[in-house]
């Protein structure tokens, strides 16, 4: 029995996980790209879902909707249950172009954008976008689903590496990008595997990924937040990190929400949201990290209960965890004793 309740607390964390990143994409979604300022002056403090609205103050996007960090996220999660755990290029790069042309393509980076349709012509799924003075944080957003399949048996830091970069190059082929998503992936595998405490996960982080401009942010989030926990002075701390898509700033303000509110899954998400910027992904990673620690049963149930597509999320999660037994080379419980 003990070992069948510690499945279920690891399942509970993969879902936590991705519907985390799902509700943080949510709830940030509607205000992504407001400075916290505009926010305040319009919402308030946002503590719901709500729709975001055209110029002319018509819903473009209903409340409750994610973007397309989590279609991405949830293209990484069936492509990786298809391919027995192992990151396929092909099998992902081509549900990725199934996003670009859906509706959610309107949400879709300019970098990630030009990739794919890219990729379209050549049938090249590793020959992401990289030179840029600034790149996003695309790949870091939908990255989770990596860090979890990681999180399972023994870990191998080269095999590790290589699944992230082959799910970034679809995309995105910066260093710093890179970075930033292995950070992301490395913290989520760290707190679904419980290795560290939140108060010591930045400081192991930084210990795993390259020195760059990702690293020095994060350490930046981390003095901040030994300080933080009060609406305020999050905001001013989130204000001093940065919170636009640059993956140093986005990432490293990720990592300051969570950390800031390690035990209050709402508190860390919606900070995210409310400190403006690129608020859909700076919350979806927040929420995925929040979620890999807390587990589903620390999600407020309203904020799951509105979730369009919660459903899917649902119903992939045990595929997602089965598989990522599998690899490890885990024994599988077929059925409750």
């Amino acid at each position: 029995m003990e070992r069948y309740r510690d499945e279920q607390e690891l399942q509970g964390r993969f879902l936590g996980c991705l519907l985390g990143l799902a509700i943080g994409d949510a709830l940030g979604m509607p205000v992504e790209g407001w400075s916290p300022e505009r926010i305040r002056e319009q919402y308030g403090w946002i503590d719901r879902y709500l729709p975001r609205l055209g110029p002319d103050g018509q819903v473009e996007t209903p409340a409750g909707e994610f973007t397309d960090d989590t279609e991405l996220a949830l293209c990484l999660v069936e492509s990786l249950i298809g391919a027995h755990g192992f990151v396929d290029p092909e099998a992902a790069g081509y549900r990725f172009l199934r996003v670009l042309r859906s509706d959610s393509g309107r949400f879709l980076d300019p970098t990630t954008r030009r990739a794919l349709e890219r990729a379209a012509e050549t049938d090249d799924f590793q020959q992401g976008i990289g030179g840029e003075q600034r790149p996003n944080c695309s790949a870091a957003a939908r990255i989770a689903p990596i860090g979890l399949m990681h999180s399972l048996g023994r870990f191998n830091p080269e095999i590790f590496t290589r699944d992230v970069l082959r799910a970034c190059l679809i995309t995105h082929s910066d260093p710093e990008a890179i970075n930033g998503a292995l950070a992301i992936a490395y913290a989520v595998r760290l707190l679904v595997a419980a290795e560290v405490p939140p108060e010591m996960l930045i400081e192991d982080v930084l210990h795993f990924i390259d020195e760059d401009a990702v690293a020095r942010r994060l350490r930046l989030a981390a003095s901040l937040a030994a300080h933080g926990g009060k609406r305020e002075r999050d905001l001013a701390n989130l204000r001093e990190i940065g919170t636009s898509s640059y993956v140093a700033e986005a990432v490293a303000a990720a990592f300051y929400c969570f950390a800031a509110h390690p035990d209050d899954f709402a508190a860390a998400v919606l900070t995210a949201v409310n400190a403006g910027g690129d608020t859909d992904s700076i919350a979806a990673m927040t929420g995925a990290l929040a979620g890999a620690y807390l587990g589903a049963q620390a999600i407020p149930a309203e904020l799951v209960d509105r979730l369009e597509g919660r459903m899917y999320l649902l119903v992939a999660t045990p595929g997602l965890f089965q598989t990522a037994q599998r690899r490890a080379g885990l024994y599988l419980r077929l059925r409750r004793r």
